[in-house]
Formats: C-alpha cells, structure tokens, sequence
C-alpha cells in the first residue's frame, strides 16, 4: 500500500499534540516534518512542543521547521487559557534534543513539495500557507492535497461567527481558500462529533507507555476546560480529525462546497461562509459533515496503543 506523504502544519496545542501523535503511529502515513505556525500559543512555545512530540514519539526522522510568528494582519492573540502556558497543559518536559531545521517553514515546505507529491495537514492557523503561495505561487498546482481543521457553519469557538485557526489570521485563511489546490474542511460542526471521554483517558493511563500517560496528562486539564465551557467532560478532538481523514479514506461523509473568509466586519471577523448550493458540485474544496465517533475512537486509541511500553 502506498503511503501518503504529508507535513503537519501545526500550532500544538493539546488536541494537535493527539493528532501528530497519531499521524506519527500511523502506517498510511509518511509524515515528513512538522512545520510550526503561532496560534495556540507563540511561536516559540509551538516550536517547542513540536520537538517535544517528535521526541516523544521516537521519531527523530521527522524534520521540525519554525514558521510565521505572527499573523499577516493584526495582533496575534492566543489560547494558553485552553491549552495552558506551555501549549501543552504545563506538564514537566525535560529540553528536546530534536534538532530545529535551520530553514523557515516556507522553505521547508517548498523544498518538500518539489522533489514528491505531497499532501499538507493543516491544524493551526494558516499563515504559513499563506506566505508560502505569496513566495512561490506555482506551488499551488503541485500540491496533492490539503486537509484543513477550521472554521465553522453555525458557531464559533472564539466569537459567535468564528472558529480560532481562521479567526487568528483570517487573511491568510482567505488566501489559502483561493488557491487551486484541492482542499478539504473539518468545520466545528464535523469535529463536534469526535469526542473523548473519561473512559478514553483511563485507557490511555492503562498503556503504561510514556505517550499514553503523556496524552491522558495533556487532555485532563484540557477536559476540565470543556466542562467549564460547555458543562461536559467530553473532549472534541479537532485536529485529530485532519489526520483521520487520511487514515480512514470514505469514513468521514464530505460534501463540495466553496468557502468564503470574512476577513471584515464587527462581529464576523473570521467567520467561513460555506456555500453548500448544488452549483458547487464539482468544486476542488469538499467539508466534513458526519462521522461515527466510535469508530473514530477506536481507530486513535489503537494508534496510540501502539507506543512502546518502557
């Protein structure tokens, strides 16, 4: 079986952490680099945590390239309110060892994309994309494919109109939309049906490896974090559902669509306005609408079970 070759465009972030961790364990997958962005928290943290992952993980293979600081328009505000002070819940890490690559990520990117086919996984905001089609335009016809988690049909996380990975850098969003590279969507409305819960911690605990313990460290605080906010310890695992997507060919339900950023207004900064009308049939971008969460579930606690117990 052929494996699909990809970079993660990340922020990490709790619910990116799950899902490079997976991406990682996943054997469909080639995971190449991790090219990080600022958005959860600042960029140096990110970068951080993503050294942090791939050590974690055992795979000191995989390239990690620091990207955009800040996004192309306006103050870069974060979430450490969500994922804690250090992106990752502030546990005790010991420092890396992960070399960072001494490229930006654009380079890293663009490098990457001329000598294979690539598909990039993007999970945080999208200033690095965006930057990367400014510099070298040409790039967008040599992308396979672009699996994005963000934005949202009927609510946001941030504002009422806005999920955070578009709301952060809206102008970048904007311009990654435009591009005529295939791209599929996993809205707030698809990712709100992929959830952990107690029960997934405690399986996470029981496999005695350093990445289960790590992941049910990280997502505690992270679910304590949902009950305050929407009175459930369920855990929505956004970004996981990017990598899931290729992992699982056909098991998340998408339609054609186009997608419009609003990159003004008082109250709508941010929003995606989904067109969903027939006439958009044979559009290039497809969104996430429906998936079985128990199957989802499934399919991440045996990836992650597949860790090294010491």
């Amino acid at each position: 079986m052929a494996r699909t070759r990809v970079v993660i465009d990340t922020d990490p972030g709790v619910d990116d952490a799950i899902a490079i961790l997976v991406a990682l364990a996943s054997p469909e997958l080639d995971v190449v680099a991790l090219t990080t962005v600022a958005g959860n928290v600042d960029l140096e943290r990110t970068t951080r945590n993503a050294r942090r992952l791939v050590e974690l993980s055992g795979r000191s293979d995989v390239v990690v390239a620091a990207g955009c600081a800040a996004p192309l328009a306006g103050v870069a505000v974060h979430a450490s309110e969500v994922h804690g002070n250090d992106g990752l819940g502030d546990l005790e890490w010991d420092e890396p060892s992960v070399p960072l690559a001494k490229e930006h990520a654009v380079e890293v990117l663009r490098s990457l994309i001329e000598e294979e086919p690539l598909t990039i996984v993007a999970i945080g905001p999208l200033t690095n994309l965006a930057l990367l089609l400014e510099l070298y335009p040409d790039v967008e016809r040599r992308v396979e494919r672009v699996v994005i988690m963000g934005g949202a049909s009927f609510e946001g996380n941030v504002t009422p109109a806005a999920e955070f990975n578009i709301w952060f850098d809206p102008e970048a969003a904007e311009r990654v939309f435009a591009a005529a590279w295939p791209i599929t969507l996993m809205p707030l409305d698809l990712t709100h049906q992929a959830m952990f819960n107690d029960a997934d911690l405690a399986y996470l605990r029981e496999l005695g490896s350093d990445v289960g313990r790590r992941c049910a460290a990280m997502l505690e605080p992270y679910a304590a974090h949902h009950d305050q906010w929407y009175g459930q310890r369920d855990i929505i695992m956004h970004d996981a559902t990017a990598v899931y997507e290729l992992i699982e060919p056909g098991a998340i339900t998408t339609q054609a669509v186009s997608v419009t950023v609003e990159t003004g207004g008082q109250y709508s900064r941010g929003a995606t306005w989904i067109n969903r009308r027939r006439s958009q049939v044979d559009g290039r971008v497809r969104v996430g609408l429906s998936l079985d969460n128990e199957l989802f579930v499934a399919r991440l606690r045996e990836r992650l079970a597949t860790y090294p117990t010491p």
